[in-house]
């Protein structure tokens, strides 16, 4: 199969391949370059398997700057002239409890048993790296028939139940290039999600692939009304009362530029409760707290008409004057300073407010709280 890099990749790929011949390992494209390839897209991220342990092979190249490390899983960051590339050693790994992260059982295995290890066919395909430029292709799962055909298949039945957040891939890769699921994995995900298995689940490993799939503002909002039209939030509750539309709204709304931290924030923590507010200054004190992510998942989950208040009217109000300006007046220090203020700050929320700027402050003070 023929990779077209530039000049000074190349090299560096055929350096890699004479390198790992003489420390006698194999090594492989993997990932989402071969799947790009094969789909005649440009390859962007390098990703490179070692038929070993990487962590050696890599360790033993005096041209190579390690950016870090990852023993337990045998994986390696570094940057080559200028290029970043991942190194990963072959592994066999399983799952002890449904959707919790994998437990390595074996660095060093050959390619087929790391191919059969992964999510999906179409990513279970390698290209051996050769210092002649040439990139047989390794395919024992038929993922490249299964790119043609758009298809998304899982390599074995208990898939999804190994790691649920699979489910979450494959809406990624459905939404980025026209794939869908087979029918045979609809029904494995249809019946995984009747009866989930929460257990074991790793959350930090959720949130991971959540904030992958709403990374594009373009996806974001399709792939959310995916997530509750086909109950996906069942990989982490029974049941929610999930809104897209409030949701689509509040972003417009509060003009969320990043809708990703949003829909995440909305997913995992969708716990709201109106909090009861009776005077503008409460309403300003607590809405101030938020960031603009909180206030806008807020009011998606309570349709709490005080935080269009705090965003519309109050939220960019200021005081302008200090503490070191009130004790100028003559407010002695400590608790008086802060009650002079917030009274200030009370009067300038105020509905018809006359005040405006940093005199008028000091007028309302001079008038009203210095004795």
């Amino acid at each position: 199969m023929i990779i077209k890099f530039s000049d000074k990749t190349d090299e560096i790929i055929k350096t890699l391949a004479l390198k790992a011949q003489d420390f006698g390992v194999k090594v492989y494209f993997v990932g989402g370059l071969v799947r790009d390839v094969i789909m005649g897209k440009e390859p962007l991220d390098i990703d490179i398997l070692v038929e070993g342990n990487a962590v050696d092979f890599v360790s033993s190249l005096d041209f190579v700057q390690i950016k870090s490390v990852h023993k337990d899983f045998g994986t390696i960051k570094t940057q080559i002239n200028g290029t970043d590339i991942d190194f990963a050693s072959t592994r066999e790994e399983c799952y002890p409890y449904s959707g919790c992260l994998p437990v390595v059982e074996k660095i060093g295995c050959n390619i087929e048993c790391d191919l059969k290890r992964r999510d999906f066919t179409i990513n279970s395909i390698a290209l051996e790296i050769t210092p002649d430029g040439d990139y047989p292709l390794i395919d024992p799962f038929c993922g490249q028939n299964d790119i043609k055909n758009r298809t998304l298949k899982v390599l074995h039945k208990k898939s999804y139940i190994d790691d649920p957040t699979r489910i979450l891939r494959g809406l990624d890769f459905k939404l980025r290039f026209g794939f869908d699921f087979s029918v045979q994995d609809k029904k494995l995900i249809e019946e995984y999600l009747k009866s989930p298995d929460r257990e074991g689940l790793s959350i930090d490993r959720v949130i991971l692939t959540l904030n992958k799939l709403f990374c594009d503002n373009t996806r974001a909002v399709p792939a959310f009304r995916e997530f509750c039209n086909k109950k996906y939030y069942r990989i982490l509750y029974d049941d929610k009362n999930f809104s897209p539309q409030k949701i689509e709204q509040a972003l417009k709304v509060f003009k969320i530029k990043d809708f990703g931290d949003v829909y995440v924030k909305y997913i995992i923590d969708p716990a709201a409760q109106i909090v009861p507010l009776n005077t503008r200054l409460e309403i300003y004190k607590y809405f101030k707290t938020l960031t603009p992510v909180e206030l806008c998942v807020y009011y998606a989950g309570t349709d709490d008409k005080n935080a269009l208040l705090y965003f519309e009217e109050l939220k960019d109000i200021k005081l302008n004057i200090k503490g070191s300006d009130l004790l100028a007046l003559g407010c002695k220090q400590g608790r008086e300073i802060g009650a002079v203020l917030d009274k200030v700050l009370e009067a300038k929320l105020a509905l018809n407010s006359r005040i405006f700027n940093y005199e008028d402050e000091i007028e309302f003070v001079k008038k009203n709280l210095i004795l």
